[in-house]
């Protein structure tokens, strides 16, 4: 019998999302900069302008992810490696200028680490009042949400009768494409047995409910999930 069927431990969305906080989602005194996310991104538009930056190839997949530790009032980018392209340089070259204005807040309900997502065909002609990148990527999700999609799948792995499974930990990983359809599902450890793997697979394939997609700028985008649970 499965003794607890399923146990959400961590869902992990694989897209460009960094360990620190969104520099977006910041409110009030959490936010490093003054002014918020609003005031950054038109002091950093501003920048760009007047130090008449390079302007990249104007796609709009084109970013760089940066990944910022705010000390003393500065911004210093802490990501592990930098590409040598053009989103990389030019974000470089202007945070350089952004700290020139001190707009960096101390204190110590600052949030130190953040992240910010720099799209160059956000910026010269094409700023917007009030920019931020919140909401310009829109998650998958599933009708009900993850409690829903767990529901379903719990409902589903009653009806199989697993057995000898209790404890066992598995990482089910799985697509969801741009029409919303769950595919290319995975099931790990590659040692579990195999009567546990097809049942499984059995389960998660009864749900038939699609999904709303993921979207990036309003265009439908595929996307990848982990799940693990507990048997």
């Amino acid at each position: 019998m499965i003794r607890k069927i399923l146990q959400v431990l961590g869902l992990i969305l694989f897209f460009a999302v960094g360990k620190a906080q969104t520099f977006d989602l910041l409110q009030g005194d959490m936010n490093p900069y003054k002014g918020g996310a609003v005031q950054f991104y038109k002091d950093l538009n501003k920048v760009l302008i007047e130090n008449h930056s390079e302007r990249c190839n104007n796609r709009m997949s084109e970013m760089f992810l940066a990944e910022l530790e705010i000390e003393k009032g500065q911004a210093k980018i802490i990501n592990q490696t930098l590409s040598d392209n053009c989103p990389t340089t030019v974000f470089v070259k202007a945070l350089d200028e952004i700290n020139k204005l001190k707009k960096w807040k101390k204190g110590a309900d600052v949030q130190k680490y953040v992240s910010i997502m720099f799209y160059p065909i956000d910026y010269f002609d094409n700023f917007k009042e009030n920019y931020t990148t919140q909401g310009l990527q829109k998650y998958a999700e599933f009708p009900g949400g993850m409690g829903g999609f767990r529901n379903r799948l719990i409902t589903n792995l009653k009806s199989q009768n697993i057995k000898n499974a209790d404890g066992v930990t598995v990482e089910i990983r799985f697509k969801v494409n741009q029409e919303g359809v769950l595919h290319d599902v995975k099931i790990q450890p590659n040692d579990l047995q195999e009567d546990i793997k097809n049942k499984m697979m059995k389960a998660i394939g009864q749900i038939a409910e699609k999904w709303q997609p993921e979207s990036f700028r309003g265009l439908p985008v595929a996307s990848s999930f982990a799940m693990r649970v507990t048997l």
